[in-house]
């Protein structure tokens, strides 16, 4: 009994025709992943794009000017930028291994 499971078991299972269906989920896969970038960056951009004028630059360039050393020399803020670096490179080394599989 068991030999005979072992041999059903290890048999290969005939090709099963799918008439186009991988290939439509596989469109369909890739699609939703296009517009999910596109509303990653597009929708960040086009924000970006409708606040630009209304940004008073003086005002912000003169904070800069005067905030800028005391921020550039700041730990905190020094150790916060590479955590963030940091996970965003972990983060697309993730998705480059998992599209690679």
């Amino acid at each position: 009994m068991t030999n005979d499971l072992d041999t059903l078991l290890s048999a290969p299972l005939p090709d099963v025709p799918d008439n186009g269906f991988s290939l439509r989920v596989i469109d369909k896969i890739e699609a939703r992943e296009t517009w999910r970038e596109r509303l990653t960056w597009g929708l960040p951009a086009l924000a970006a794009c409708a606040v630009a004028p209304f940004v008073p630059l003086r005002e912000l360039t003169g904070t800069v000017v005067h905030l800028g050393p005391t921020l550039a020399g700041s730990g905190a803020l020094s150790l916060a930028a590479g955590i963030i670096i940091l996970t965003l490179t972990l983060e697309q080394r993730f998705r480059e291994s998992e599209s690679a599989l």
